[in-house]
């Protein structure tokens, strides 16, 4: 294991960061175009439009530094996506407000804070269910979703903030009871939450995403069916989708109390939908490949020959359309899947393979654009080191993870090798991108290089000689010869990853 700089982690996100991304995607989603962080060079701006390539009076009407909202990793520049399917779901005045039977008093709002983080308090149903309502109607509320639409429009205050602070608190004490262990609580407050947002999650688009949130945040679950309700919509947008990806994974991640049968079908449902999802923003692609990787489910029991997951899965790490994190997620989620001798000749080797040629052009980019982005290739060098190298050893704490790990290799000298000649081009990258003195850039960026090459030459040498993931499955062939540069998405249109 190489040692470098702290990265980005994969626990369930906290509550300190769950507001910020939100917000800034709520904001941007009222125009129908919504950035993500891109790693192309930043493009000079036309006139008439803002450099992140908004038109410049919508760009003056957002926030001026948005996050992309899976709370995802800085880069350099954003690239835009609209999902088309927001437009029927912006104007609040479309939507009936879910009214409560009375409103929440801000004491009942303290009384459910306390009770989420003390597990010795008494649950009271009657005080969750009155909040729960309560917020659910200041959330789908037409004057304070208003409001977040056209700030300018509306001069109350409480108003402006009515729907963040009741998100805010529906959120906290999902979060709160998690960290203190207060399982009582979160049966009833789970139950309830469940109960009384999916309504939700048919409503306004802000309104939709909240809902969403908070569900993830719950990690419970009863709430898997929803998850993969809402993943499988073709009426929902993506926005939601993503977090209900977060869902699965909190899920498992948090409480590991899924059936295995749980586990298969929500495997399969997200590798089918990830098949559908390659014009997605990448960080959607990202969550969703994320989830299988948490999951662990490479194929159905009853059709072990098409290996459906890692199939899916596998095709993400080979398309070289698609960002780098993506496909290093993919790599991820083959090396942590239970593949077993029951899918016939699976080809580990190919998925080695295929990981180093990833690793390979990972590295390539952090040798030539170090001078150039120092921050995007330090991005990449903790893609290399983090999940390009939990694919081949695995995860801390995730048993028989990896593909050196897993059981069902038969010659893991297969693996190794690709894994063994990567080390000292990954040791160079990580010399150069974690804050070498200025002085010895030149030539630590040479040594990247020259190792570069020596791994490509390897490589190029080292093909397997079977290029199916199994038979009748995939194939792959190395990468395309003259990879073109990654283009930056067009404002208002969808995208694919980079």
């Amino acid at each position: 294991m190489i040692t470098m700089f702290t990265a980005p982690g994969r626990p369930a996100s906290r509550l300190g960061g769950v507001p910020v991304g939100l917000f800034a995607l709520l904001a941007w989603s009222w125009t129908g175009v919504v950035p993500a962080v891109a790693q192309a060079p930043t493009p000079k701006a036309e006139p008439g439009k803002a450099d992140d390539g908004q038109p410049a009076d919508a760009a003056e009407e957002g926030p001026k530094e948005a996050v992309d909202p899976s709370a995802s990793h800085r880069t350099s520049t954003r690239e835009l996506y609209k999902d088309p399917l927001v437009d029927g779901m912006m104007d609040p005045k479309k939507f009936p407000q879910i009214r409560a039977p009375k409103a929440a008093t801000s004491q009942e709002i303290a009384q459910l804070k306390a009770m989420a983080a003390n597990p010795i308090v008494t649950v009271d149903v009657n005080l969750i269910t009155n909040v729960v309502n309560g917020m659910v109607d200041e959330m789908t509320n037409p004057r304070n979703l208003q409001a977040i639409r056209d700030a300018a429009s509306e001069k109350n205050t409480a108003v402006q903030q009515a729907v963040q602070t009741a998100f805010q608190n529906l959120v906290e004490p999902a979060i709160t009871s998690r960290s203190a262990k207060n399982t009582a609580f979160q049966a009833q407050y789970n139950k309830i939450l469940l109960q009384k947002l999916q309504p939700v999650l048919k409503h306004q688009l802000v309104a939709r995403i909240h809902a969403m949130i908070i569900l993830a945040e719950t990690a419970n679950p009863d709430a898997l069916r929803v998850f993969l309700d809402e993943i499988k919509n073709p009426a929902q947008t993506v926005w939601v989708k993503l977090w209900a990806f977060r869902g699965v994974t909190n899920i498992k991640l948090g409480t590991n109390r899924l059936a295995a049968s749980q586990e298969v079908e929500a495997a399969k449902t997200i590798s089918d939908q990830l098949l559908k999802g390659k014009e997605w923003p990448w960080w959607v692609q990202y969550r969703a490949l994320e989830a299988l990787a948490a999951l662990r489910q490479g194929f159905l029991t009853t059709s072990p020959r098409t290996a459906d997951m890692a199939s899916a899965a596998f095709q993400y790490l080979i398309d070289e359309k698609l960002h780098p994190r993506v496909r290093a997620e993919a790599a991820r989620a083959l090396g942590a899947m239970q593949i077993t001798t029951a899918v016939p000749k699976f080809n580990f080797e190919l998925v080695a393979y295929a990981t180093a040629q990833l690793a390979a052009s990972i590295i390539e980019k952090v040798a030539g654009g170090f001078s150039e982005n120092p921050d995007q290739a330090r991005e990449l060098t903790t893609i290399l080191i983090e999940p390009v190298f939990q694919a081949f050893e695995g995860q801390a704490g995730v048993r028989d993870s990896g593909l050196l790990n897993n059981g069902a290799v038969a010659n893991k000298a297969d693996v190794q090798k690709y894994f063994d000649a990567l080390k000292p081009a990954a040791k160079a990258a990580n010399a150069l991108t974690n804050n070498a003195p200025a002085g010895q850039v030149p030539a630590l960026t040479a040594d990247l290089k020259a190792k570069a090459e020596a791994y490509k030459a390897f490589l190029a040498k080292s093909a397997p000689a079977d290029r199916n993931l199994f038979p009748g499955g995939p194939t792959y062939n190395g990468p395309a010869a003259g990879e073109a540069a990654p283009q930056q998405a067009e404002a208002g249109g969808p995208r694919r990853g980079q």
